[in-house]
């Protein structure tokens, strides 16, 4: 007998539940609604181990989106680039910061994004223009980080140790502690010695002491004796500034007294070459005229009357006679 089952209705039932189940799945994940998801990114600086792609970001401990993609930031190999999905009605603002947070003891960790008090929403872009949420290593980071370089210190101290704690070492300060146990017992039998010693000191001390307070009343004599010097060379400064003044000042005036002798000896010059000889001339006329008064004055006191008739003429010479009597006879014919 044949069976009678219809396979293709089989597998068209099939299917259907298949895409019942796939619709209700979808349905129970996104809550009967389409979800819209805005894209950012953040820029990691420490470890992100237990962050996978699909990994969950929360806001303050509630789930706004998830990680897309986890890379190496190519421009630059220090840092891990997170592309994140997070609801776009979720109000990302300035002062929001993202942080990775372990989730509980599965060794996954999510991010948690902290923030947004700030009114001024978030602007800040990298180069392909996605906007960039800031990373802020959490308090467990730090810890680990604080925690490897702790143990790396001590590390350095314990291979330093071993190295202070060698054989040689060892042997160095056994004989180190030897010595030192020889100079105690040095030390021990020299005791009277070293008192001795310590008593000398004392009184070198003392005398010392001695000698520098008698230095320093030494030290402020000279520096009065310094004083008085300085005032004396001030003194000589300003004494040898006055007699520069006054050998200025007869310098000057020597200059003025050869000035006025060159004047003087021009205008003697002068007087002998012009004036002189003009006074001597005139010293002979008046010689002269004193003579001729002289001999005038003689006369008229010899001869009074000359002033009336002038002077009696000169008797004629030899042989001026005769010639004076024909001139007078030619003057007197008519």
């Amino acid at each position: 007998m044949e069976s009678k089952i219809n396979y293709t209705a089989v597998g068209a039932f099939v299917m259907l539940l298949g895409l019942g189940f796939a619709v209700l799945l979808y349905w129970l994940v996104t809550g009967g609604k389409q979800q819209q998801f805005t894209p950012y990114v953040i820029y990691a600086t420490d470890s992100v181990a237990g962050l996978t792609e699909n990994s969950s970001v929360l806001y303050r401990g509630v789930s706004v989106g998830h990680v897309t993609q986890i890379g190496i930031d190519p421009h630059n190999p220090g840092r891990i680039k997170i592309l994140v999905a997070l609801d776009a009605s979720l109000p990302i603002r300035a002062d929001t910061v993202a942080q990775l947070r372990p989730q509980g003891v599965t060794g996954l960790s999510v991010l948690n994004l902290t923030g947004g008090k700030s009114a001024q929403p978030l602007d800040r872009r990298n180069s392909d223009g996605d906007l960039v949420i800031p990373y802020e290593p959490s308090i467990f980071s730090r810890l680990e980080g604080g925690l490897s370089d702790t143990m790396v210190k001590i590390t350095r101290v314990t291979d330093r140790v071993d190295q202070l704690m060698s054989e040689h070492n060892i042997q160095t300060i056994g004989a180190i502690l030897d010595n030192v146990h020889t100079v105690t017992q040095t030390l021990a039998d020299h005791q009277a010695d070293i008192g001795e010693f310590i008593a000398a000191a004392r009184q070198t001390a003392q005398h010392t002491a001695r000698l520098t307070q008698s230095t320093i009343t030494l030290v402020q004599q000279l520096e009065g004796l310094t004083d008085r010097f300085s005032r004396s060379i001030v003194g000589l400064k300003e004494a040898l500034s006055a007699t520069k003044t006054a050998a200025n000042q007869v310098s000057d005036a020597s200059q003025s007294t050869i000035r006025l002798t060159t004047t003087g000896t021009t205008m003697v010059q002068r007087l002998d070459q012009r004036v002189l000889p003009e006074l001597s001339g005139l010293i002979d006329q008046l010689q002269q005229a004193s003579l001729a008064t002289t001999r005038l004055l003689n006369q008229l006191s010899d001869n009074p009357s000359r002033i009336l008739y002038g002077a009696a003429p000169l008797p004629p010479g030899p042989g001026e006679a005769g010639h004076a009597n024909a001139s007078s006879s030619s003057r007197n014919s008519p």
